[in-house]
């Protein structure tokens, strides 16, 4: 016997089954509640995105819906949060909107534009005059990225965004501790440019604020060089002396254990040590002494596993490496011992794995002589092993029949023994 809900349950059921239910037909219908519980699965970033695609066209300054869905805690806005591909569709209308929709200009201190390749930078108008903004990352690039894009011109331009941080190192009370722009932005240096005006602005502004100081030896920190402006540095345009993770200062000669502040060679940030680990390249025997991030790609000797920097790999440097595969690496010292596992064809001249090598044939994408004679022997032995294989899979079927057989004779023979029992 089941037992029977109270009234007043019923009638709230009834209610709402003849109500709410039928006015539901779309989801901009939906209670703001339900909406916000459904954003709380979705990254920061993919909650105001949310919030603005159910706003379509119409005002997309917060407003209850809007609110209810995105919160008030937006301290970072880091587009890493959502995939690649869908960051690198967004337009400089798709980030006015985000912006808008989170009030970022009074909540917003850290933004992050990961593969956010196709914005001018005018959709950053929302920023104008923040006086809560600590960091912003222009490199277009995620945490522990290489900030070279493929697109060796992004559109992303100083005529939009230099305006805006201006207007954010003018304002009084200004927070901004740190600054990381587009690589192409950097590559060209030039004494004349709005860019390195800019640079000497933003020094200024800094050094204005008084005295800075390592936090670890308490050595006052150069008032005016928190970003390179010599032209000639290879660091032009990078900022220093500030920990990319946790934007405390240090110096650069404080050393317990390892610098307590290292510059990455790979993704161009300065950590402390407190925030990521660093590496030296294993290429200090010929003369390299960079490091990386812990957490940046290392190549690694297939051989040795020792640990070598990006610039070394890719400049082949005293490093062997497949042209296709990041699991091909060998140092100087191991390469001999290779038994030229890695070698260049003959006539296309390309320098690859022989997995790799086989791997392009097969997809049609690597056709010379040189590359199918070198695979040869791999493609025979592919066919002799599948050959095996089915031998293999031909005997197994045998004996499964003959194990068949035997258990249906082991079941007569029980029946038998069965029906003499009861006899």
């Amino acid at each position: 016997m089941t037992e029977e809900a109270p009234p007043d349950v019923k009638r709230r059921r009834l209610s709402a089954a003849n109500t709410k239910h039928q006015n539901v037909r779309r989801i901009t219908d939906l209670p703001s509640g339900i909406l916000a519980h459904a954003a709380s699965f979705l990254t920061d970033p993919s909650k105001a995105l949310f919030a603005i695609s159910l706003d379509k066209n119409s005002a997309v300054l917060p407003n209850e819906r809007s609110s209810a869905i995105v919160g008030n805690q937006w301290d970072v806005l880091d587009f890493g949060g959502i995939e690649k591909g869908l960051a690198e569709k967004l337009s400089d209308s798709d980030i006015e909107k985000v912006l808008q929709c989170i009030d970022a200009v009074n909540n917003v201190k850290r933004l992050k534009l990961a593969n956010c390749t196709k914005i001018t930078g005018v959709g950053l108008e929302p920023l104008r005059g923040s006086l809560v903004i600590e960091q912003i990352d222009l490199s277009l690039v995620g945490e522990h990225q290489s900030p070279v894009l493929d697109d060796l011109s992004p559109p992303i331009s100083c005529d939009h965004v230099l305006p805006i941080l201006d207007s954010i190192i003018a304002s009084e009370g200004c927070l901004l501790k740190y600054i990381q722009f587009p690589s192409v932005w950097r590559n060209e240096p030039s004494a004349e440019s709005d860019f390195h005006a800019f640079l000497g602005r933003y020094n200024q502004m800094r050094g204005d604020r008084g005295e800075t100081s390592c936090l670890e030896c308490n050595q006052s920190l150069p008032e005016r060089r928190w970003i390179v402006t010599g032209t000639f540095s290879a660091d032009y345009g990078t900022h220093k002396y500030t920990c990319y993770g946790c934007l405390k200062h240090y110096c650069y000669g404080c050393d317990i254990d390892g610098e307590i502040l290292s510059a990455c060679n790979t993704c161009r940030r300065d950590y402390c040590k407190d925030c990521v680990g660093m590496t030296f390249c294993s290429n200090s025997e010929n003369g390299c002494i960079k490091t990386f991030c812990n957490d940046c790609y290392k190549y690694e000797c297939v051989k040795c596993d020792r640990e070598f920097c990006s610039e070394c790999v890719e400049s082949g440097h005293y490093i062997t490496k497949c042209a296709f595969c990041n699991k091909c690496c060998y140092c100087a010292a191991c390469y001999d011992d290779a038994a030229g596992d890695i070698l260049t064809c003959s006539q296309c001249y390309i320098k690859c794995c022989d997995d790799c090598r086989l791997q392009r044939c097969r997809q049609g994408q690597q056709d010379c002589g040189g590359c199918i004679k070198r695979i040869a022997p791999l493609l025979v032995g592919e066919n002799l092993e599948r050959k095996q294989l089915q031998e293999e899979n031909e005997q197994l079927k045998v004996e499964m029949e003959a194990l068949k057989r035997e258990i249906r004779e082991l079941k007569l023979d029980i029946e038998e023994l069965r029906s003499r029992n009861i006899e």
